[in-house]
């Protein structure tokens, strides 16, 4: 039996969602369908959208003939035009779920390069028919750049450090730094030698993330997805974002907060609702999630 991927604050979002059998829902990050199946074995129809073909196709499976469900590969930026494109073109839905999060899929496989605790290309892209990987930023940006995007995008201590260090790893092999292994180590040596001896996360983690939200224009993508889904939504209805950073984290409260005092509707979360301490021990990589609500009026 496959083994996947367990959805974060999946009892949170069913109840939030407040699922009507034959109503419609929209998944825009589909992943392995935690969220999804939950909707479906209450009678809820779905649309499920992700870049990642594998995913898709393993949803497919999952979700055998369990009621109405329409599975399209793309990236929700373009929600609208892929809609439309499909025979559900001109539907409303009754909620629409955002969860930014790596899937365990990807996350355990080598080949695509995203966790550092696995050997492997530093890919990092979540569509594969993307043309930039994560070694081709590493070796091709110059250091200054490479500072502003782990600066920016990571919110790394030692950004200048471990630029300058890549740009000499480049002068020094010749080749640059191509592996999960690779990058993952040097990082460890900047914080090493800057006398950081214990962490609670990995030093490489917010390095990685940094690069993973540059290859997949994770932010620009966000911001597009959350303007184009706000259209596609009932009166009543609700959207939810779970994020696992604080720059998502804050398109999403900035994003919601100009909703309301623009009069679309009201934001039911003053403050981000968290995975309890159950779950957080269950399913780890849950722990830094926060979800954000609005509900339409």
């Amino acid at each position: 039996m496959p083994k996947y991927h367990e959805p974060v604050l999946l009892r949170e979002v069913i109840e939030a969602l407040k699922v009507k059998p034959g109503e419609w829902y929209l998944d825009c990050t589909l992943g392995d369908g935690g969220h999804s199946i939950e909707i479906l074995e209450k009678g809820g129809n779905v649309i499920g959208l992700d870049v990642d073909h594998q995913a898709l196709e393993r949803a497919r499976v999952r979700f055998g003939g369990l009621g109405k469900f329409v599975l399209i590969q793309g990236n929700f930026r373009d929600i609208k035009n892929l809609i439309q494109q499909t025979d559900t073109n001109g539907l409303k839905f009754a909620g629409a779920i955002f969860d930014l999060g790596v899937s365990s899929l990807q996350l355990e496989n080598p080949e695509r390069g995203f966790s550092f605790a696995k050997l492997g290309l530093l890919d990092m892209r979540m569509d594969l028919t993307l043309e930039v990987r994560a070694l081709d930023l590493v070796n091709a940006l110059s250091g200054k750049e490479l500072y502003g995007l782990f600066k920016n995008l990571g919110e790394e201590k030692y950004s200048r450090a471990i630029a300058d260090s890549l740009v000499r790893a480049r002068e020094i092999r010749g080749k640059g730094v191509t592996s999960t292994r690779d990058l993952a180590d040097l990082v460890v040596g900047v914080y090493r030698r800057a006398g950081v001896r214990e962490w609670r996360i990995h030093p490489a983690t917010r390095v990685f993330q940094a690069l993973r939200i540059a290859v997949n224009d994770e932010l620009d993508a966000l911001k597009e997805g959350l303007d184009q889904v706000k259209d596609l939504i009932l009166k009543n209805g609700t959207i939810l974002v779970i994020s696992y950073h604080s720059l998502e984290d804050r398109i999403v409260k900035t994003t919601f907060r100009n909703w309301q005092i623009g009069g679309f509707g009201q934001v039911l979360t003053k403050k981000p609702i968290v995975p309890d301490q159950r779950e957080v021990i269950n399913n780890p990589r849950s722990r830094s999630a926060k979800m954000r609500i609005f509900k339409f009026l």
